[in-house]
């Protein structure tokens, strides 16, 4: 199972996975955090009420979760592999959500520019993980089963 393009799929989801544990940790214990998140993401208007802010603590669990989740697939791809076109999908489906509610984006200050190139990024991150699965699962059909699962 040690095929490059499965130790690319695992790197790519060990980096899922500290990304995604680190923002859940941070939404839900620093009121700052989500402050520079906005920032990076290029938000420059914010309403920052209590409520507000309070939604961002149930999505930092789910950042969480996914981060175990990309855990899990990161130490074996092919055997986990359902996770892996799940984050795949995930990316797919940020990129369309940034494209159908541009408007609601801009609404945080984020530039139609910015909005696209993050759009971009997400797409081009979900197919490039489609291409790592299937060129895995490629490498690694002439592998007994019982080794690809192991």
């Amino acid at each position: 199972m040690n095929s490059s393009a499965v130790r690319l799929l695992q790197a790519a989801l060990w980096s899922f996975c500290a990304f995604h544990v680190i923002v859940g940790v941070g939404l839900n214990v620093s009121g700052d955090f989500p402050k520079a998140m906005a920032a990076w993401y290029g938000a420059t208007s914010v309403n920052w009420d209590e409520q507000f802010v309070y939604t961002l603590k149930p999505l930092g669990a789910f950042m969480l979760v996914l981060g175990a989740l990309a855990g899990v697939a990161a130490l074996n791809p092919l055997k986990h592999r359902e996770i892996a076109y799940a984050f795949a999908g995930l990316f797919i489906l940020r990129a369309l959500q940034r494209l159908a509610f541009g408007e609601e984006v801009a609404a945080f200050g984020i530039p139609p520019e910015r909005n696209m190139a993050n759009m971009a990024f997400f797409l081009l991150l979900g197919l490039a993980v489609l291409g790592l699965l299937r060129c895995a699962e490629g490498q690694t059909r002439g592998t007994p089963p019982n080794a690809a699962a192991a």
